[in-house]
This record gives structure tokens, sequence and C-alpha cells, in this order.
């Protein structure tokens, strides 16, 4: 079965417009000497153009030359009212330039009738505008479709979904690319797929909010990550299935069997990884460095074999620095004083939810050891508790 999970690669018109010159200079970015003679030009509309990009949106002199090719400012009201615009949506120096970049004409849009709609929408939904700013800086295209015929359809489709606001911000967050090519176009197929083959509706939402990449791939490719997920033995209806579909979608398969390698040298038996691995895909995305950490402290310092810790994967995700260790320490005191009569095993311990694990070990003896609470926290040394 290692071998399955290794076995193949994975690969409205400007001129209805009307604008108002402000009282002051828009342009979020503070202005730049330059004057036509930087750059060598003949055209004195072009020579315009390159130093308002340079002097105004904060363009490198090879970028404004070779935009400017892309896009002609005759004069600097239009271009002004639309920095004035982003500025108000949370658009800052460093966005600017990427956007103008990868858009040249959006500083020849029209502010009022074609950016502002579409900008407001995203913020009706919850889509935070630092958020916004970073991601349309990145994904212009979605600026330059129809708010009425896509990016509503788009929106209405998505929220029918996954049922709510919150998600479908996660989803712009995660994915802001699919709004530029279209939820009901990209995705419908793949969800027919997976519904026709039994994925429940919970986990396909799932999938949608916090991998939306994999949702938008073509079909083939999906199917075939679905078909590799069975095979090595998936349930469909569990969670653990579109954590399997989300491994193979992010991770080359170098860099998977690399990951594996890792496992091995950490003394997993191949058996140990592909059981890992079925009950938690997502070991596999945990970095180098975190994983022999983690293999490190359980295995020289609370004394467990690698083959329990495979029995246990999630572990190897969690803190070590702010949970297991501080936790293990806790457990270490209280056997000392004779405090415990009982404890969990070491899974329970670390992957009981942080209320319990106060109530069960540090309000509980609270009276006892007053400090213990700092000590947990990080807030005293075990040198200064003892002393205590």
């Amino acid at each position: 079965m290692f071998a399955i999970i290794c076995r193949r690669k994975l690969t409205i018109p400007l001129q209805n417009c009307i604008f108002i010159r402000p009282q002051f200079y828009p342009p979020i970015l503070a202005k730049k000497s330059f004057s036509s003679s930087d750059v060598h030009t003949d055209d004195p509309k072009q020579s315009f153009t390159i130093s308002y990009l340079i002097n105004s949106c904060g363009l490198s002199s090879n970028d404004a030359v070779s935009t400017s090719k892309k896009v002609c400012i005759k004069s600097p009201e239009n271009p002004d009212a639309v920095l004035q615009l982003l500025s108000k949506y949370g658009f800052t120096n460093a966005h600017i330039p990427k956007l103008v970049v990868r858009w040249p004409q959006v500083l020849v849009a029209c502010p009022d009738k074609t950016l502002s709609p579409k900008l407001e929408f995203f913020c009706s939904f919850g889509v935070p505008v630092a958020i916004l700013a970073q991601k349309l800086s990145l994904y212009p295209l979605i600026l330059q479709r129809s708010l009425e015929n896509y990016l509503i359809p788009s929106y209405n489709y998505l929220k029918s979904l996954v049922q709510s606001d919150e998600k479908v911000v996660s989803v712009f967050r995660r994915a802001p690319r699919a709004f530029a090519h279209g939820w009901q176009r990209e995705i419908s197929t793949n969800i027919a797929v997976m519904r026709e083959r039994g994925v429940p509706e919970s986990s396909i939402v799932s999938l949608v909010v916090y991998q939306p990449s994999l949702i938008i791939l073509g079909k083939n490719r999906l199917s075939d990550y679905m078909d590799r997920a069975v095979e090595m033995g998936f349930d469909k209806s569990k969670i653990v299935f579109i954590h399997a579909l989300q491994v193979f979608g992010d991770m080359s398969e170098s860099t998977l069997k690399r990951k594996m390698e890792v496992y091995g040298k950490c003394g997993w038996s191949e058996s140990d990884i592909t059981g890992a691995f079925l009950r938690f895909p997502l070991c596999m995305t945990i970095s180098e460095k975190k994983i022999i950490a983690n293999m490190d402290f359980l295995v020289n310092e609370v004394g467990c074999k690698p083959g329990d810790v495979a029995q246990s994967p999630v572990l190897l995700g969690l803190n070590l620095d702010k949970r297991m260790r501080p936790r293990w320490l806790v457990v270490r005191i209280l056997k000392t004083k004779k405090l415990l009569k009982k404890t969990n095993s070491f899974t329970t311990l670390f992957k009981m939810s942080e209320e319990i694990f106060l109530k069960n070990y540090i309000m509980r003896y609270q009276e006892v050891i007053p400090q213990l609470l700092d000590f947990y926290q990080g807030k005293l040394s075990l040198h200064e508790l003892v002393d205590s």
C-alpha cells in the first residue's frame, strides 16, 4: 500500500462617466523624483504615462515602461479618482503597484460605475478590506468581471452550497481566483461527480470551504485523486477521504515520498506509515522540522515507541512548546508530589481540550500548588516553582 501512495505523478463606457477632480492629490504613495529624461521616449503621451506610473503608482522604471505600452494616461483626473477609491477600500503602497502591473487598465476604468459597485459588493458579505485589497491586487481579473452577470450569480451559487457568508469569505481567502473563473461553470461538474460517487454533502462543503482549489481542478484530475484514495482504503463517507484528496492535490510526488522517508528515519515501518496516513492523512503536510521535534519529544521524553505514535499521528501536528511539553511537565510535577492516582494515556493527555486539561490537571490542585497555573502558562520556571 505504501507504493499506492506514491505510485504516479500528479501535475460601463468611459465616456459616460463624470469625473470630479479632487481637491487634494489622492494617490496614497509618496511621490518620487522623476523626469521624462530618466526614461528615453520620444512620445510625450507615453512620457506622461511613465511619469504617472512611477510617481503616483509606485512602479519601478522598468515596470512603468512596460506598463505604459498597455495603457495611455492622458490626464491625471481619472487615475487620481481610481487611486482615491482604491485607498478607501484598503489598497496600500504594497498593493497598488501589483494591481497596476497586472491590470494597467484599472487606471482608466470608471471608478463610480465599474469599480466601486464591485468593491462594495465584496464588502457587503463580509470580506475585510485588507483581504480584499490583498487578493484583488493579485487576481484583478475579478474586477473585470460583470457584477450582475458574473460575480453576483457566482456568489449566490456558492452561498447556496456552503450556507453562510462567513464560509463564502473563507473560500475567497483561500481561492480568490475561483471568483475570476466562475464557480457555477468550474465546480458544478466536480460536485456532481462527488455526489454520484457517494461523497456526503458535509464533506463536499468542507472541501469547498477549506480546500477550494481542489474543487476547480479538471474533472479527470480530481477523479484520479478520488480513485487513489478509494484504492488505498479511505472511506468516502468520512472526512479523512477529503483530507487524502487535499494531500494528493497539495503535494508533489517527490515531496510526498521525501516526507515518508522522514517518518522512516524516525522509526516508522512501512506499515506504520501507511496506517498513519489512513488515520490522519494531513500528517504528510507537517513540516520535517516539526515531525522530528515532536517525535524526539514523544519518544525520548515521554517514552513512547515510534509505532505507538503512528497509532495517533495527530500528535505530530500539535504545538510542542505551547501544548505538549507544558502538559507533560505538569503531569510530572503532580506525580512527583504523589497527587495523581490515575493518569490518562499520553494520547488523551495531549489531545484533550484546553478547558478539560485546566479543570482536571490545574484547577483541581490549585490549593496544593497555587503557582501551577503560572508555571503551565510559562510565567514561572520549574526552578521557581520547586522553590516556592
